[in-house]
């Protein structure tokens, strides 16, 4: 099968972003992070927009978001740690779960990234928010990497897998 996109799922912290901006590079494909999105068209940061509007109004602008960047072919898509819990991925994407455990997750956060994250504020609630969303995210993945380990690592084995599936 051939995929529109990438889209890179997986709880937040868990280093999509920084694989996704590999990933492109190495393919010579555009790389969009919805995030960063969200925040360059509201001006403000996703904290700002938790804690002003909530987090159902962030919600609906991340599905209205992933719509908007799907129209275009040929990305590599970084989500939000939510997204996929409560959106819709584009169905003819290559989803990528990485998967990162929580302890892993949060020693690779810096105290500045950790604090940019609002859902990671209370520890003990991110730990079973990240219990809850793990099956979705193998669930919802065409493919899973083990990002435990060096991203340079576990971006082998996503290009091997494109290359061998001839999916782009």
């Amino acid at each position: 099968m051939v995929y529109d996109n990438i889209v890179l799922i997986g709880f937040m912290g868990s280093g999509k972003t920084s694989v996704g901006k590999t990933l492109a590079r190495y393919l010579h494909k555009d790389f969009v992070d919805v995030d960063s999105v969200i925040e360059k068209e509201l001006g403000a940061s996703i904290n700002d927009i938790f804690k002003d509007k909530g987090e159902e109004y962030f919600r609906d602008l991340e599905q209205k978001s992933i719509n908007e960047i799907t129209k275009k072919k040929g990305q590599v898509i970084a989500t939000g740690g939510g997204l996929p819990i409560h959106s819709t991925l584009p169905k003819n994407s290559l989803v990528v779960y990485i998967d990162a455990d929580f302890d892993v997750i949060l020693n690779r956060l810096s105290q500045k990234e950790h604090a940019k994250r609002p859902l990671l504020q209370d520890e003990e609630r991110a730990r079973s928010l990240y219990a809850e969303r793990i099956n979705t995210y193998k669930e919802l993945a065409t493919l899973s990497v083990d990002a435990n380990q060096k991203i340079q690592i576990f971006i082998h084995v996503i290009v091997d897998f494109i290359l061998d599936q001839r999916v782009l």
